[in-house]
């Protein structure tokens, strides 16, 4: 997620790190997820969906490419050199898996987290949870004393890289396998910090976008009038609506409010 709400972007952060061979056998997988799952997903969420080795390719591409991205810009020199040892060997690990020379990720595992707009919640809850959960796009390098990951949020979906997890055991039911498997409704378990960061991820995207400047505020205001009618039936629109139901006033931007 961009940190300048003032600056509207058309692509994402771009970085050349693939020949065109490679960019090739990365589409190809990045096709499959959209087809077969992502877009599927949206129109029925509650159903289920197979999915074939081509997954935990993709999943390893995007753990990957986050990675490179904090590697490069030395987000990294701070962390304990033993906890940088694990980075390099999980880039090389998912380099190979990427190239061919590896079917799988090992311990440098890959899990997946389906999310939906929530009908109901129990606990603190950022007011823009749903509209976080269901429509941003976010990357992160996520490290505790001994545990490191890469995050990778697509609308609905959470990709998480394992780049050292001493307590595997505490995701269940996320794991991508290597050659087939289901995405599908189930009970999910996941360590309450994680719920708790998810929860300060929406909460800083609600930050930026009351920062936005009023200038840019108008654009995005005459750019929503315009499409009004496409919007009404978007998933915005329902993540929306699942926060003003859920939070009410508290739902809507703080923008312009005196203190």
């Amino acid at each position: 997620m961009g940190t300048n709400p003032n600056q509207r972007a058309q692509d994402g952060i771009k970085r050349h790190w693939l020949c065109s061979s490679c960019e090739t056998v990365l589409s190809r997988s990045e096709r499959s997820f959209a087809t077969q799952l992502f877009h599927p997903y949206l129109d029925k969420s509650g159903a289920r969906f197979h999915y074939g080795a081509w997954m935990i390719h993709f999943c390893t591409s995007l753990s990957w490419r986050v990675l490179r991205f904090y590697m490069e810009e030395r987000s990294i020199s701070d962390y304990p050199p033993e906890i940088i040892v694990q980075i390099n060997q999980a880039e090389t690990v998912w380099r190979e898996v990427l190239l061919g020379k590896r079917p799988h990720p090992g311990v440098h595992q890959q899990h997946v987290l389906p999310v939906d707009v929530a009908t109901s919640l129990r606990g603190n809850f950022s007011p823009n949870i749903n509209r976080y959960l269901a429509r941003a796009i976010d990357m992160d390098l996520c490290h505790g004393d001994k545990t490191v990951f890469t995050y990778a949020k697509l609308g609905r979906f959470i990709v998480l890289g394992f780049v050292a997890e001493p307590e595997p055991g505490r995701w269940r039911g996320t794991k991508i396998n290597a050659n087939q498997g289901t995405i599908e409704p189930k009970t999910y378990v996941l360590p309450r910090a994680f719920g708790e960061y998810v929860n300060g991820k929406a909460q800083r995207m609600a930050t930026l976008l009351e920062s936005m400047s009023d200038q840019q505020h108008q654009k995005v205001d005459e750019a929503f009038r315009k499409n009004v009618d496409r919007y009404i039936d978007s998933d915005a629109f329902e993540a929306m609506r699942a926060d003003v139901e859920m939070f009410g006033h508290a739902a809507f931007s703080k923008r312009g409010e005196k203190k």
